[in-house]
């Protein structure tokens, strides 16, 4: 903090001791270093709070990138909704709409046939709405904390800082 030399210091002692004499000197020395003290303390915690205050910008910026990526997933997600919606509908609407069957000449058995190898593969049904809600949370929740788990790999909650100053004695 201070760029003294040794030889510096004790000629500044020298004079101190020659003006203020060997009865007040102590008293003097002792009342400098402890504002000397509480400079460096309040220089060490100037410092501690601007360093804070870039750590808070860069959480707020995580945090709204994190926002922005979870307002696209939950678009993305209304939108495959929306057509899955919509296609339900359109496929209820042609259903509906076949109104009465095919008038057949030969028997229905004889078409397809019991031995029939025609329906034997079947379509897998797409994952339901309450799969896709639940699935998005996920995400949210891996998005919203950073780390494996909740704080991390320990399995104590993270030291918080307080911004009270610290009591030396």
């Amino acid at each position: 903090m201070l760029d003294f030399s040794l030889g510096e210091l004790m000629m500044i002692g020298a004079v101190a001791l020659v003006v203020l004499g060997p009865e007040r000197l102590p008293r003097v020395a002792r009342a400098f270093g402890e504002m000397l003290g509480k400079a460096q303390r309040y220089v060490s915690q100037v410092r501690a709070d601007f360093q804070r205050e870039i750590e808070l910008a860069d959480l707020k910026r995580l945090q709204e990138e994190a926002q922005k990526a979870a307002a696209s997933i939950d678009s993305s997600v209304r939108q495959v909704t929306s057509s899955l919606e919509e296609a339900a509908q359109q496929a209820s609407g042609e259903v509906s709409g076949a109104g009465t069957p095919p008038v057949h000449s030969a028997p229905v058995w004889s078409a397809g046939g019991w031995g029939s190898h025609r329906f034997r593969t079947r379509a897998r049904p797409g994952p339901s709405l309450n799969d896709l809600t639940e699935a998005v949370e996920q995400l949210r929740g891996r998005m919203a904390v950073p780390g494996s788990g909740r704080f991390g790999k320990s399995r104590y909650a993270p030291r918080s800082r307080v911004n009270r100053p610290r009591i030396y004695r």
